[in-house]
């Protein structure tokens, strides 16, 4: 039996009200605490950058400092959003579900803050040096603060978004569109659309689309191991 009681609609709406100011308010907190340190934050992200930044105009800078502040407070906030998420979905589950939608909510935080850091840590120097060497002949390079900022948040976002495929590949499994067997044999077809996803999220360059596959490929294997464990422990006890 469930845990809870359902609710009407107009319930199931106040209590997305409330959620969602909750999520609101600790944005707003985590954005504006962001942005009291955002001269340390921006000294970490230009000291990234491979070359002296231009600013094309007056508002440039203040504004690279704001959206600097909202990606930091929206990264930091990113845990509470998931638990409002679970809280408003867990009424609506049975005992047994809301333990696995609590694991997978902390799963899927892990994977969106460790997909960041990826990006951060290991994926951004070899992209900007790839970019950097088709500055050559005539071309010089030249990066204004804000387009730097908006590659560097672009870039972040799409690593931690792609992270999240175990979780995908879970789901699936769990909901029955597909089996881990059924996974496993059209692996080969798999790696093609992570190359093609890979492709369209990333930087038109074969090296970051090789560096975005190769960890989305061993995520996906490690889905699938997990998934058939899950699989064939339903099936036992079912």
């Amino acid at each position: 039996m469930k845990t809870v009681e359902e609710g009407s609609f107009w319930d199931h709406l106040e209590e997305l009200r409330h959620r969602l100011f909750r999520v609101a308010s600790v944005v707003a907190g985590s954005v504006i605490l962001a942005f009291v340190f955002c001269r340390h934050l921006m000294a970490a992200v230009i000291s990234r950058a491979p070359q002296t930044l231009q600013t094309l105009a007056p508002t440039e800078a203040f504004a690279a400092h704001l959206n600097v502040s909202l990606a930091a407070g929206l990264l930091v906030s990113s845990p509470v959003i998931f638990f409002q998420f679970w809280r408003f979905v867990a009424p609506g589950l049975y005992r047994k579900e809301r333990r696995k939608a609590v694991l997978a909510a902390a799963v899927s935080v892990l994977l969106f803050l460790a997909g960041a850091a990826f990006a951060w840590f290991v994926m951004l120097n070899p992209a900007i040096r790839v970019f950097e060497s088709f500055e050559e002949g005539g071309i010089q390079g030249q990066w204004s603060l804000a387009n730097y900022i908006a590659f560097l948040s672009r870039f972040i976002l799409i690593f931690a978004v792609a992270f999240q495929l175990p979780v995908l590949v879970m789901l699936l499994v769990k909901l029955g569109v597909v089996t881990p067997d059924f996974l496993a044999k059209y692996r080969r077809h798999i790696v093609v659309g992570l190359l093609v996803a890979a492709a369209i999220l990333t930087p038109p360059d074969p090296l970051t689309q090789v560096m975005l596959t190769l960890p989305l490929y061993l995520l996906f294997e490690l889905s699938l191991l997990a998934a058939r464990m899950g699989y064939r422990k339903r099936k036992a006890s079912g």
